[in-house]
């Protein structure tokens, strides 16, 4: 296998995606009524527009630590495909919940929506119009991808499709456990560091790294228990690592490194490590300044900056990076291991998606 395989891979993905979008979604949307097309254009986009498409690629490689060297990814782009529609399913979902106005750098579902009915002088409010039909965008994309999943595991030899369909049920449930303790945690103002450690595993690294890998490496057949543990320990330090990046962005990134508006987290109030560092590390006076802001949904740039101060000089960034650094050592370490009898080009490709979402550039510099 050549390092041309993944990008043949994810062009195959791309195709089937827009295969399925069409024949599951939007063309039944049209036939049940024309006036559904804009509802269909974002299903559409929601999926399509951008995206990293971290958990295809993470179980790409995952899949490779086990194939043969003559293995064809073909059976793994069912199973990608339904990956990328139930991550697109749920951040419809989660820009509801955040009351999120843009995605990606574009208008969010919701915003879409809103403006359209803004637009077109619609009865009633236009943003709870847009959140009530993102909701059901959000049920459409769903529904496709358990659909798509289920096709892609029909073909499987018995005990591959029991073990693969586990491991998705098992992360499905795991990413909305998370999403429920957030909400929790976020109503309760609870910012301790073990709530925002559980979120951070169920809610991101697992649904981002360690069951897509698990799944790829399930879908490659019979492999052995230590390279399975290892896999494991790489995708659970890159994965606790990736929310860890993934908080300091949205704090000190841009529309471009985070793909939300900057400071959407600290708007929402959510628990993260970062801002527990932050309420464990300031001193009373900048604790009651986190506490006046933290939550605030109309804080302004103003405020943000304000928190960016904060979070910086009681030294809760420089915590959450040397974490990150910690976890990058472990993820290397594994890779380490797993090159002693996996191909150079699999190395290679754990070690670029690492470096991908740990990179920390987009903090200011002392």
């Amino acid at each position: 296998m050549s390092d041309t395989d993944q990008t043949a891979f994810l062009s195959a993905l791309e195709d089937h995606l827009q295969t399925v979008v069409t024949d599951s979604v939007t063309e039944p949307l049209r036939s049940v009524d024309e006036s559904l097309s804009t509802v269909a254009g974002l299903c559409r986009s929601a999926v399509q527009a951008g995206g990293k498409r971290l958990r295809p690629r993470f179980a790409y490689w995952g899949w490779r630590v086990g194939a043969d060297a003559d293995a064809s990814p073909g059976p793994l782009v069912g199973l990608a495909a339904a990956l990328e529609l139930l991550h697109a399913a749920i951040l419809v979902h989660d820009d509801v919940i955040d009351s999120s106005d843009v995605r990606r750098g574009q208008p969010s579902v919701r915003a879409a929506l809103a403006a359209d009915h803004r637009t077109g002088a619609g009865w009633g409010d236009s943003r709870e119009f847009g959140d009530n039909m993102a909701l059901l965008v959000g049920d459409l994309l769903w529904s496709a991808a358990h659909d798509t999943f289920d096709d892609a595991v029909a073909g499987l030899p018995e005990e591959v499709a029991r073990r693969t369909s586990r491991v998705f049920r098992t992360m499905r449930l795991e990413v909305l456990a998370g999403q429920l303790l957030e909400l929790q945690a976020q109503a309760g103002r609870d910012y301790q560091a073990a709530t925002a450690e559980k979120i951070l595993h169920y809610k991101t690294s697992a649904y981002t790294v360690e069951r897509p890998a698990e799944l790829g490496l399930t879908l490659a057949g019979s492999t052995s228990a230590a390279t399975a543990a290892t896999l494991g320990r790489y995708a659970a330090a890159v994965g606790r690592a990736f929310q860890l990046r993934d908080d300091l962005a949205d704090l000190f990134g841009t529309t471009k490194t985070s793909g939300k508006q900057t400071g959407d987290d600290i708007r929402a109030g959510k628990p993260t490590e970062l801002l527990g560092a932050a309420y464990e590390l300031a001193d009373d006076l900048d604790r009651s300044l986190l506490a006046s802001i933290v939550g605030d949904t109309a804080a302004d740039a103003a405020a943000i900056a304000e928190v960016q101060t904060v979070v910086l000089q009681c030294g809760a960034a420089d915590r959450v990076g040397r974490r990150i650094a910690d976890l990058v050592d472990i993820a290397h370490g594994a890779v380490a291991e797993l090159a002693e009898n996996t191909d150079a080009t699999t190395v290679a490709g754990l070690s670029e998606i690492l470096v991908e979402c740990t990179e920390l550039s987009f903090l200011p510099t002392a």
